[in-house]
């Protein structure tokens, strides 16, 4: 689960086990204690209020998730490893277009209720 860490602006992903204990962070998100150990995630679920159909969203402001991908994808790549985004969202959120800015990260997948949005294809449901 990701840690907000607001005095660096940045994000680290911590181990969480159901019923383990959450503490509450920043922007009223609940969290794993900080003393839970780190981990650097090969798929990650990102939130976001609206995306198109290049595969942008629109998140909360701060940039962290931006980030974070940024740097996942480059130490999974230097690994030679595997790393997907994938964005969660209904079809009532999808825009024309999103604004974007030079540190926007697409995602590799957006899922909704009626399609499922891929650099690959494209498949309705």
């Amino acid at each position: 689960m990701p840690v907000i860490d607001t005095k660096y602006n940045s994000m680290n992903f911590k181990k969480w086990i159901l019923f383990d204990k959450l503490i509450n962070g920043p922007f009223g998100t609940k969290e794993p204690s900080k003393t839970q150990t780190s981990i650097l995630p090969q798929i990650l679920v990102v939130p976001m209020l609206s995306f198109d159909k290049e595969l942008y969203r629109l998140g909360y402001g701060g940039g962290y998730y931006d980030k974070s991908i940024n740097i996942l994808k480059k130490h999974f790549k230097k690994e030679r490893k595997f790393f997907i985004t994938i964005g969660l969202a209904y079809s009532i959120q999808e825009e024309k277009e999103i604004p974007k800015e030079k540190h926007d990260m697409k995602l590799d997948y957006i899922i909704t209720e009626k399609e499922v949005l891929s650099n690959f294809n494209q498949k309705k449901y």
